[in-house]
């Protein structure tokens, strides 16, 4: 009978461990939607507020997976650089983004990524990719929120989480040395 109560206790710290810990090791990906008509004309509304790419400049920490998703109806071509130094897809390149199709890239190293697309150039945007995220977030419930720049924010338990899994850990392995057999929930 006393296994209900050490078995519960066991799985809600299992369960607030887990929480703590995913986004450090899950949450890497970032999306980078390009505007509808902004493939249109160098006029599209897009350019002159330089949101074509959206968000733009997008700033992620190393090791983040870019989604571009093209909500456009044309076909585009994501093309690292910039127009002007002939230099396209000299980090990344996809030949040819459909409508609603997407292409990903992850950013290994920090600096700042220029890219275009080479189809339309007047469609520019940047990843700054810095030691840690700088992604704001003010929340601090296990729910994702959107954040101003219409990134994801995932709330963090930071370093009481690996004590809470340790805990949890030890005292599975307790209990199986006493009891000598696994918990039944």
């Amino acid at each position: 009978m006393k296994s209900k109560p050490f078995g519960a206790l066991f799985g809600l710290l299992a369960l607030v461990a887990i929480l703590g810990v995913a986004p450090a090791f899950g949450q890497t990906a970032n999306e980078i939607d390009i505007a509808s008509g902004a493939g249109g004309s160098q006029n599209a509304a897009c350019v002159a507020t330089n949101n074509c790419f959206t968000p733009n400049p997008l700033t992620v920490a190393p090791g983040t997976t870019v989604t571009w998703k093209n909500t456009d109806t044309t076909t585009h071509v994501v093309c690292s650089g910039k127009v002007t130094d002939d230099q396209c897809g000299s980090v990344f390149e996809d030949d040819a983004l459909k409508k609603g199709t997407t292409f990903q890239f992850t950013f290994a190293n920090a600096g700042t990524f220029d890219y275009f697309c080479s189809v339309h150039p007047w469609m520019t945007g940047q990843v700054i990719v810095g030691a840690a995220s700088t992604t704001p977030s003010t929340n601090t419930t296990t729910t994702t929120t959107t954040t101003p720049d219409n990134t994801t924010a995932v709330p963090e338990f930071g370093p009481v989480a690996s004590i809470v899994l340790a805990i949890a850990v030890m005292s599975m392995v307790v209990f199986v040395a006493k009891t000598r057999g696994i918990p039944k929930f």
